[in-house]
């Protein structure tokens, strides 16, 4: 190669990062979309055949404090207008601190859907990387964000259930606390806490923030048949259905599935560390459940 050509293909290759990232922040961080998908059980109950819940994950509050305050509205209304059966939302409400949400409670607590809207914690939302709360500020701040939820109406699962019924059929939505791998991830999910009281045989949706507690506990510990993850953004980059983030965790994104059991991982959102989307575009699910013949 010419050496005189060497500047010209340096200089396009900094120009095509430049449109790139500038076309991530510009665009990409706010290009929300509608992914869908559908999963079969044999042992759905039949009246639940057909029953729609919306996943929304990694919301990251503070990604919308800077000029994208506007997005919050836009994102309730593209979640209400899919006219789910359920709302759920699986951790990452904030980034540091609870206070992310003030000037947030309106468009939040519009959140509808028939059967209520269930939510977990995520890593984040433990107050664990301010490095300048003590404990007790700390402990103090995850209560602030627990009456947050609850005063957007909110059904917040720390290792708790909710029975759904129609009919003489129901399911159950099982909801564990942040349980991801320590040092990194705090670990205080709790399955059994979380599942007692319920039905043998019940039909159980698990909302847990971090996918690597499927493998880890719920298909070794549990016959929980659909769990809810998100955590992993798809590392808010994705080309040609490849991420970084791939490279860190096995399961990352959409669906997986083991011996007819699932696991549904949302891209998220919102976005942490840096305000850029490419191709992993932030997204809110829609997921039917149908019943399939044993």
């Amino acid at each position: 190669m010419h050496k005189h050509k060497v500047p010209y293909i340096i200089i396009a290759i900094l120009l095509l990062i430049f449109t790139t990232i500038t076309f991530g922040l510009l665009y990409g961080n706010r290009h929300f979309v509608v992914k869908e998908c559908t999963l079969m059980f044999p042992d759905l109950p039949a009246s639940f055949d057909g029953y729609r819940i919306l996943q929304f994950s990694d919301f990251h509050a503070m990604a919308f404090r800077k000029g994208y305050k506007e997005d919050v509205e836009n994102i309730v209304n593209l979640i209400n207008q899919q006219h789910c059966d359920a709302i759920c939302f699986t951790g990452d409400l904030v980034t540091v601190q609870a206070d992310e949400l003030r000037g947030f409670e309106s468009q939040l607590s519009q959140l509808k859907a028939p059967d209520g809207v269930f939510s977990v914690m995520g890593n984040h939302d433990y107050n664990l990387y301010n490095r300048h709360h003590t404990e007790a500020e700390r402990q103090a701040d995850i209560s602030k964000l627990h009456q947050y939820q609850q005063q957007f109406g909110w059904n917040l699962l720390l290792n708790d259930h909710a029975v759904v019924r129609r009919g003489n059929d129901s399911i159950v939505i099982v909801g564990v606390e942040n349980d991801g791998v320590p040092p990194h991830f705090p670990a205080y999910g709790d399955l059994d806490k979380a599942q007692a009281g319920t039905d043998a045989g019940a039909f159980k949706v698990l909302l847990s923030h971090d996918p690597t507690h499927w493998r880890r506990k719920v298909l070794p510990e549990t016959d929980i048949q659909l769990t809810l993850s998100g955590h992993t953004h798809a590392g808010q980059f994705m080309v040609f259905g490849w991420s970084p983030v791939s490279m860190v965790y096995k399961e990352w994104t959409g669906v997986y599935s083991s011996n007819g059991r699932y696991l549904h991982i949302s891209n998220g959102i919102g976005c942490v560390l840096w305000p850029i989307r490419l191709g992993a575009w932030p997204e809110v699910n829609v997921i039917t459940l149908r019943t399939s013949k044993k």
